[in-house]
């Protein structure tokens, strides 16, 4: 891994374009970024928050918010990155390729700063969620995305004529594919196990579950097995 040039556990303040061209490649082990989700809104930090007063537009502008050096760079250097752009101005519009363009050339400079085995985590809605997935594909390619985790952020509040919006998305990838991958787990909770495995024996509880499945995730051949208890039954497999 290269030498860092900055101190570890530190604040940066302002534009983060800015400090990320300062920055060393190769140097960062892990980024987890969440701009802005392109609701064409405004935002508001409520009265009682720590950001009191604070406030921005989540609206973009092809002739406003894009820089031209942006573009050069992007043209001249990142074609693919250019293709989607370009795709989400034709089929979406100005609003939308703007938004990609700005997210654009600083994601292009996390992949830069990451380290070989680092990840990043980009938190998105369904309003650029599919463009902000091409966007990652073209700059670190389609075999370094790894998950995609969709967080439950409240109940469902259907409208008369929708679905209600009830999650958004992290895009997890890794610049070499793979990653550092280190488990999180944690005790389940009491209340929880005894809902959750509702029978027991003496090596404890457990619960029940079909040995069946019409497929498998990644392709493949599945396997059902269908076991009964009556005296000369035995277990059949197909």
């Amino acid at each position: 891994m290269a030498t860092p040039n900055f101190a570890n556990r530190t604040l940066f303040h302002g534009d983060n374009l800015d400090f990320l061209r300062g920055m060393n490649s190769g140097t960062v082990n892990l980024i987890a970024t969440d701009p802005p989700f392109n609701k064409s809104r405004d935002f508001h930090a409520t009265p009682d928050s720590l950001a009191k007063g604070a406030s921005f537009q989540d609206r973009w502008s092809w002739r406003d918010d894009i820089h031209d050096d942006w573009l050069i760079a992007i043209q001249r250097d990142e074609p693919e990155v250019w293709a989607v752009v370009n795709t989400a101005k034709q089929v979406y519009g100005d609003d939308m390729a703007a938004y990609l363009c700005w997210l654009g050339v600083r994601l292009l400079e996390m992949h830069r700063i990451l380290a070989e085995d680092g990840s990043l985590y980009l938190h998105l809605d369904d309003t650029a969620q599919a463009y902000g997935k091409a966007l990652l594909d073209a700059i670190f390619g389609v075999k370094a995305f790894r998950s995609q985790i969709v967080w439950r952020r409240y109940g469902s509040h259907n409208d008369a004529h929708n679905y209600g919006r009830v999650y958004d998305c992290l895009l997890f990838y890794a610049k070499d594919g793979k990653g550092i991958w280190n488990g999180a787990y944690s005790d389940l909770d009491a209340e929880y196990v005894e809902k959750a495995y509702q029978y027991s024996d003496e090596r404890g509880r457990y619960s029940t579950a079909p040995l069946h499945t019409g497929g498998l995730s990644g392709g493949g051949i599945s396997l059902s097995i269908t076991a009964t208890t009556g005296l000369g039954d035995t277990p059949e497999s197909g």
